[in-house]
This record gives C-alpha cells, structure tokens and sequence, in this order.
C-alpha cells in the first residue's frame, strides 16, 4: 500500500491469489468425503448361547411351513428377532447361492428358510431387508433364480442383490495369522450401509475345508482369487472371521450335503434324514453353530480345522453347550 493508503496493483494481485487460495480450500475441504467406518457387532438382547429345532415333513407342499415354523420358533426362543433388530434398521441377509441348484440338492440355503427371517426381520420394524451373496456361478442370477431364494426372498418383503464388482475393497485384517489383507465387500462391512448382518448357511460337505457352514460361507463376503485361498485353508476361514462383524448364525439343516460338496448334484449326495437333518440351529457364536453342526456328519469339532483354529482365535466357543444350550422339536 503507497502512502496515499491505495493498493498497488502487485499487493492487489497478491490479495486476490491469497484469498482465492482460500476460498478453494474451503471449497476443497468441504468436498472431502470422511472415511467409512467399519460395522462392529450390534448391540442385542439375544441370550448367549444356542437353540436346535427339530421337525419333520414327507410332503414337499409342507415344507414351507415346516421350515418358516423351525425359524420362527428358533429365533423365539433366542429372544426374538426385535431383540437384535431395532426399527430402522438395515439389515443384511446373506444366504449361501452359490450353485446353480435347485433346493432339493442342498447345495445353497433353503429358500424358506431365508424368507422366514426376512419377514422376522420386517416384523421386527427393519428399514430395509437386502439379500445376496457373491456366487460361484457365472451367471449369479441363475444361482439365485434356480435356488429358489431370490423368488421366496422378494416375496417376503426383501431387496435381493447382486454383488458390484466395482464395491470390493481390500482392508487390513487385524491379528491375521495368515492374511494380512484381503478384499471385502463395503456392503456387508460398512457401519453405514449395514445395521444388522445375518449369516444364514447350509450344512454340507466340502472337498478342501470338509465341512463348509457358517465360518466357511464368508467367502460369499469377499472378492480377490478365492480358489488361492483354499491352500492353507482353515486358519484362512479364520483370519476371515476376524473381519466380518457377524451378528447372528442361522445354520440351514433341514438337508445337509453329505458328500460330493460343495456342489453336489445327486439326490443320493443328500441326508434327509431326521437322525441327522431336518433342524434349524441358530446362536450368535459362529464357532458353537459350526461345532454342532460338525456333528450332524459324525465329525468332532476339534477335527475340522478352521473350527478349532477359529476358537483357539477367540472368535467362539468350541463347546456348544458352554453358554447354554436349547433343543427341541416341534
């Protein structure tokens, strides 16, 4: 400024770049996106430990009934579904569609089993009920439509989606033993788009891990080269768990695949049998739900691998009768 008090023409240039400098700042600053937080576990109502049902039907026209009765009355005497899904809530259902079979080959969850929890979850004043899961399949409308879920899924009042390729991110995974990092899908591991995540798999056979349940089925939850990770496997199912913040394990054993898994494709490759299937197990622990299943097939938990490993991780209790334990018929 001259001593008249007027600005020279360099001082006004000098101005004008500051405050312009500053004004894009702010502009900028208020354009940064602030980073997702991860989902942690829901806070619940539900009483620890586990509950099996058990109930029987020859007649293919009674199953729906059967089954969404072995949810229901499972899922009550958890607590109930409002016990863990509060109004508003986003609730996340990822069922295993990951062959393209039809239900009696028990390749890929009971489809009325994931219509049970979707009507539990809207009864419960959910805001929204989305199903999906990442398939094997080429065409995943294929798995979903020939599964049977996507049709028994829209008609209880849920969203049903396909994964985005576009939605994997990797994230570090804390105390991995054996993956350090991985790629998850944002969906089911964003405080923001999820409130509620339920795992709801089916009991059968595996060729790598031996049994694939509720542990094994976040693999429908991640991206990257899935075939890789079946080297080493177990404690991979593990350090995978450490992750995903599951909420609540719905075991499908209405069949259980006791062989040829996890694709199947035999009617002869199927129990039905009420000696070992035709049950619905539900608890918040994943390892206890893997560990009786482990018994539907004769298998010692301690046996499968990614079940001991995943209770020497502390990620659940290897004795299912630990913390409580419910069983009956219907």
């Amino acid at each position: 400024m001259n001593s008249k008090g007027k600005i020279s023409r360099r001082g006004f240039l000098k101005t004008g770049i500051a405050v312009g400098a500053g004004v894009y700042g702010l502009s900028y600053l208020g354009t940064i996106k602030k980073k997702p937080s991860l989902k942690q576990l829901k806070k619940h109502d539900l009483k620890q430990g586990m509950v099996v049902v058990h109930g029987n039907t020859t007649n293919t026209q009674e199953e729906v009934i059967v089954v969404k009765e072995l949810v229901r009355r499972a899922i009550s005497a958890l607590g109930g579904m409002s016990k863990l899904v509060s109004h508003g809530d986003r609730v996340l259902i990822k069922p295993n569609i990951a062959w393209n079979q039809e239900p009696e080959f028990a390749a890929n969850t009971n489809p009325y089993v994931v219509a049970a929890l979707v009507e539990l979850c809207r009864d419960s004043g959910a805001r929204s009920v989305k199903v999906m899961d990442h398939t094997c399949s080429a065409n995943p409308e294929t798995s979903y439509n020939r599964s049977g879920i996507a049709s028994a899924a829209s008609q209880a009042g849920a969203k049903v989606s396909y994964v985005s390729k576009n939605r994997f991110r990797d994230f570090v995974i804390p105390d991995g033993t054996v993956l350090k990092l991985w790629s998850f899908y944002e969906e089911m591991v964003y405080k923001d788009e999820v409130d509620v995540l339920i795992n709801v798999p089916i009991a059968k056979q595996h060729g790598t891990s031996r049994l694939s349940m509720g542990l094994k089925n976040v693999f429908g939850m991640i991206g990257g080269d899935r075939g890789s990770l079946h080297t080493d496997i177990h404690p991979k199912i593990a350090d995978l768990n450490k992750f995903v913040k599951v909420d609540l394990t719905v075991l499908d054993a209405f069949r259980i695949l006791k062989k040829n898994g996890p694709t199947g494709g035999r009617l002869d490759d199927v129990d039905n049998s009420p000696e070992h299937a035709r049950r619905i197990i539900v608890s918040t622990d994943p390892v206890a739900v893997d560990a009786y299943g482990a018994t539907l097939f004769g298998i010692q938990p301690k046996d499968v691998g990614y079940i001991r490993k995943s209770h020497e991780e502390g990620l659940g209790e290897m004795d299912y009768t630990l913390k409580g334990f419910e069983e009956f018929h219907i």
